[in-house]
């Protein structure tokens, strides 16, 4: 299948969980601290937690274990913690390295849109190449981050796109709502049991997706 020449769409794509291994720390950073405060269902608070950014994973903690600290103490502890937990290691996900290749050599703009701070996608940046990004939308840059359809928004603007030309990959639930709230035809990555919003598309891994696929979706949905 061919290309277009100059794309008049593009690729929004979330980082963590997506792109990189870093979810599954992140999850486990959320149990460790529920376990450090003798809360319950450590596993239950650690899925609520899945694509939340620093604050709102604070909120819900403080809210469900009843902590007196208050909630930019519990961030900054999170953050900590995260970091710490993420020098080990950051590495790609399957598929993740090929398909930035190749959208890249389509000439097919690229933006970041994630969840982490902006401090976490440097940090990042130091292990693995993002260089393929004309832009990222961290948790520092919109008023409102996901489930908020703002994050996608913003990154399709900086693209210079109407977010009905982008197609997002994700794979998180709240991170899926923020996408179809914004218009973006979505992609989501991985477990085919959650429950996702009306219409997205479904893939087991990024392995399996392609510029064609994507541009064929994109276009289907922007002329429907």
């Amino acid at each position: 299948m061919t290309h277009d020449p100059a794309p008049r769409w593009g690729v929004l794509s979330d980082m963590d969980g997506t792109l990189l291994d870093t979810e599954s720390t992140w999850l486990r950073v959320i149990e460790r601290f529920v376990n450090d405060h003798d809360g319950a269902d450590a596993v239950g608070l650690a899925a609520a937690s899945e694509g939340l950014d620093l604050d709102r994973a604070a909120a819900l903690l403080s809210e469900r274990l009843d902590l007196r600290e208050p909630q930019s103490a519990i961030a900054l502890d999170l953050d900590r913690r995260a970091l710490a937990a993420y020098a080990e290691s950051v590495t790609w996900r399957p598929g993740a390295p090929a398909l930035l290749r190749a959208l890249t050599e389509a000439s097919v703009p690229l933006a970041l849109v994630t969840s982490s701070p902006r401090h976490w996608v440097d940090r990042f940046a130091e292990s693995v190449d993002l260089s393929a990004f004309r832009v990222s939308i961290t948790a520092d840059d919109s008023v409102r981050t996901k489930p908020a359809p703002d994050p996608y928004l913003d990154g399709a603007a900086a693209l210079g796109l109407d977010a009905g030309r982008c197609v997002v990959l994700e794979d998180s639930q709240v991170g899926a709502w923020s996408a179809v709230s914004a218009g973006c035809t979505t992609v989501v990555v991985g477990d085919p049991a959650r429950s996702l919003p009306p219409g997205v598309h479904r893939v087991s891994s990024l392995e399996h997706v392609d510029v064609g696929m994507l541009q064929t979706i994109v276009q289907r949905s922007a002329a429907s």
